[in-house]
């Protein structure tokens, strides 16, 4: 039941500060939040790396908004025609500024779109390297508990359920840091790797023993 509440709870979080975001952004502001980022890639990884995260990202964007004629069918939805328009009679120059505010918004919620993208890639990047990191996380697990038993050391219940909760919290928590409006360094991947690795193998180092 906690768990169903935590991500009923996220959910609830993750809608409303995509909302929020959506209506109190600019496009320029996300526009220059990813510029930032971009730079930080390029300087920690290399002009290589980003040209590659830019092409897979854009081919994501491409095929779930453009293609798929999402994108289209949204802006056709809020924003009329020329034509439309010119039949709304009065209400084509008293309508200009809420057209406007509708556009910019959908501009706005299509480029955090491409954020939450782009850093949905740039976090598969690091997961090659992220496997060898966790596979020795469980073999470390494996090692510790196979001691504690050797031992007759007691395995900690409260660690094995405070490790499993942090995974739980981190990964529930994760969608809405995709949509943060601030520029991010590219190394908190491997750090978020490496603490939930360490997460790992206190779960399998606390197991209960069995009688």
């Amino acid at each position: 039941m906690q768990k169903n509440h935590l991500f009923r709870n996220c959910a609830l979080i993750f809608v409303f500060e995509l909302l929020f975001l959506v209506l109190f952004l600019s496009p320029e502001h996300v526009a220059t939040t990813m510029a930032k980022e971009g730079v930080k890639i390029e300087t920690t990884l290399g002009t290589d790396t980003l040209r590659e995260l830019d092409k897979r990202t854009s081919q994501s964007f491409s095929s779930l908004f453009l293609e798929s004629g999402l994108y289209a069918g949204v802006w056709h939805t809020l924003i009329p025609t020329e034509d439309e328009k010119e039949k709304s009679g009065a209400f084509k120059n008293t309508g200009k500024g809420l057209f406007k505010w509708a556009e910019d918004k959908l501009t706005v919620c299509m480029f955090l779109m491409f954020q939450l993208l782009f850093r949905v890639h740039l976090m598969g990047m690091w997961l090659p390297s992220a496997l060898l990191v966790l596979t020795a996380s469980v073999y470390s697990g494996i090692n510790l508990r196979r001691i504690k038993q050797g031992n007759f050391a007691f395995s900690s219940p409260t660690a094995h359920r405070s490790a499993i909760r942090g995974i739980i919290v981190m990964v529930t928590l994760l969608p809405l840091y995709f949509f943060l409006p601030m520029s991010v360094s590219p190394y908190l991947y491997p750090v978020l790797y490496l603490i939930w690795a360490f997460m790992i193998m206190g779960i399998i180092a606390n197991i209960a023993k069995r009688i």
